[in-house]
């Protein structure tokens, strides 16, 4: 009779929208690369902090969001040093509302956003989904942006 009222209960809970706390998805899904604060690998896998300037734009946050759900490959310039490995894609990896909270934990706890900035959401997310996948376009939307 437990059994069955578990397994009930796990079955009315609606597919996706519960999301996992922002910090253990880091930890989990993204430290082992860009490391446990957010500090990166020099020369591989950049800092993901300092982007309080970012934060505070529409196109800073569509950028962001979109390297994580589309990936990105090229060479990219953070803080004088060149950055050249692969960011997979985690458009499938990774449930949107779970995306949203490792998105919003790198805004909110990584960095430390000002005036303009706005919490990430499913909107932005299906936004990032939406956009080309094209890595010569999010590097056009990265030029646009302020140097870090």
């Amino acid at each position: 009779m437990m059994r069955r009222c578990l397994i009930a209960l796990v079955l009315m809970v609606p597919t996706g929208t519960m999301a996992a706390d922002g910090a253990a998805l880091y930890a989990q899904r993204c430290a082992g690369c860009h490391q446990a604060q957010g500090q990166g690998l020099a020369g591989r896998y950049p800092p993901l902090t300092g982007m309080e300037a970012w934060l505070a734009t529409d196109a800073g946050r569509t950028y962001i969001t979109r390297v994580v759900v589309q990936g990105l490959a090229g060479p990219i310039v953070v803080g004088g040093q060149t950055y050249n490995a692969l960011m997979l894609t985690f458009r499938r990896r990774m449930q949107d509302g779970d995306l949203v909270e490792v998105l919003r934990y790198v805004a909110e706890t990584l960095n430390r956003p000002g005036p303009g900035y706005e919490p990430i959401t499913l909107s932005t997310l299906s936004a990032a989904r939406a956009a080309s996948r094209r890595d010569a376009d999010s590097l056009a939307l990265r030029a646009q942006l302020p140097a870090r």
